[in-house]
């Protein structure tokens, strides 16, 4: 059986090599605008031209199923993968990381767009952010409060150059030390972040907690979806097992 795995986290990654040691013809696809993964299988990277682009791709390489363990945050992707799968009439399966839960002395904001972040922001006086939520637009740069030092790390280099912006260009995972050191160096007064899940990158969340300082969580977007999710790599191994 050859299946098409949609990846680009961890979660994925592991995903594969389980679905490799149990036999299966997997293609694992990638953005690839980080980094490429080491694995001893056929590697797509780069898109797939929409949702057509998609089921044509599925037709081509003749898939019999479709596992989508993209970034919790990659609705366009989940969204493409549930048409594309349903078009070609295969199965298809959603791998969706936990979410982190809040602790008791954890001091959350939830946030939903960039313009009620930037309020929230500007609301809380804060002054030296740290921001992990991947590239920020020119137009929320250009509406930072001028007395901010805004800290951004990303997997790929910046776009923009700004005063009073600081670019970390750096791919997790992240150690406990390293981001204890880092929010002393850089003198970190607020955590912006996805809610991500995982361990990977959970540190940051931990050091904010140690610190007591607040946490603008993005909430995670809605997936609308009639196929099979899954929290577990144990559950789905079990259900592709059993169907395909």
């Amino acid at each position: 059986m050859k299946l098409l795995l949609l990846g680009g986290t961890s979660d994925a990654i592991k995903l594969c090599q389980l679905l490799l040691q149990e036999g299966y013809d997997v293609i694992y696809s990638i953005k690839g605008l980080v980094r490429q993964p080491s694995l001893p299988c056929e590697i797509h990277s780069g898109g797939f031209g929409g949702v057509e682009g998609l089921a044509q791709y599925l037709q081509q390489k003749s898939i019999d199923g479709l596992i989508d363990a993209t970034h919790p945050y990659a609705i366009n992707i989940s969204n493409n993968a549930r048409l594309a799968a349903q078009h070609y009439n295969i199965p298809c399966y959603h791998y969706l990381r936990s979410p982190w839960k809040k602790q008791s002395d954890d001091v959350w904001i939830n946030y939903q767009s960039s313009q009620q972040l930037t309020s929230l922001l500007s609301a809380d006086k804060v002054v030296r952010p740290f921001f992990t939520i991947g590239q920020l637009s020119a137009t929320f740069l250009a509406a930072k409060n001028p007395q901010s030092h805004y800290i951004v790390r990303t997997a790929i280099s910046q776009k923009h150059v700004l005063d009073k912006v600081t670019w970390i260009e750096s791919i997790g995972p992240f150690s406990l030390e390293n981001e204890r050191q880092l929010f002393k160096h850089y003198a970190v007064d607020a955590l912006v972040s996805k809610n991500s899940g995982g361990v990977s990158v959970a540190a940051k969340i931990q050091v904010a907690r140690e610190m007591q300082i607040p946490v603008f969580i993005l909430q995670r977007p809605v997936l609308k979806t009639d196929y099979p999710v899954f929290n577990h790599y144990d559950e789905l191994l079990k259900v592709v097992l059993k169907v395909l």
